[in-house]
């Protein structure tokens, strides 16, 4: 007995365009069409070790187990686009698993970090998925409606007492410090942090 795996995808789509024939003068066709023109990545994942353990800063207190968070530079704009990308990206990182619920989607929540008010973006989530944005205050906006919790963190607006380096004039002296070499951007770092951290 032949065990040669049978090949269904192609199969459905010729079976796809023969019953849509009449019509696909209307319609384009693309077979295994590839998403994105790279790899897909995600800019930051963080994974809770100890499932119980409450985030205490304000900006963590809506993490679950599995966590993405895009950022966006503050010359950069957060988008319609970077919402839809980040939701699949949450989307295929809970899919793309051994088993099924490997990853339950429960888990799961999405972090935007961004500098600018994405005034664009927050009213077509209210006007076309119902999502409720919701403030709380000092730069810390929750999405509310969706199965995935999710927030917006507004970096000029954030408490600087509680998040003194993911703010964007404190962030960029980190960036700097990134383009030296290993050594010299720890001891920059440090050294920015002893000075010029809240005590």
């Amino acid at each position: 007995m032949d065990k040669t795996k049978l090949q269904w995808h192609p199969a459905f789509s010729a079976a796809l365009r023969i019953t849509l024939q009449d019509e696909m003068k209307y319609l384009e066709m693309h077979e295994e069409y590839l998403l994105g023109k790279k790899p897909l990545q995600m800019d930051i994942l963080l994974i809770k070790k100890i499932k119980n353990i409450s985030i205490q800063k304000s900006i963590g207190r809506i993490f679950r187990e599995h966590n993405i968070i895009e950022y966006k530079s503050p010359d950069d704009y957060l988008s319609i686009n970077d919402f839809y990308k980040v939701y699949a990206y949450a989307c295929l990182y809970q899919s793309d698993t051994d088993k099924v619920k490997e990853i339950d989607p429960e888990t799961l929540t999405i972090t935007f970090v961004c500098s600018h008010y994405p005034r664009e973006m927050f009213r077509h989530l209210t006007n076309t998925r119902g999502i409720i944005i919701e403030d709380k205050g000092n730069g810390i906006y929750y999405l509310k409606g969706d199965p995935i919790p999710m927030q917006l963190l507004l970096t000029p607006k954030l408490s600087e007492k509680e998040n003194y380096w993911l703010i964007s004039r404190h962030c960029r002296s980190m960036t700097v410090a990134r383009r030296m070499p290993a050594r010299a951007s720890t001891a920059v770092a440090l050294r920015a942090y002893r000075t010029k951290s809240p005590h």
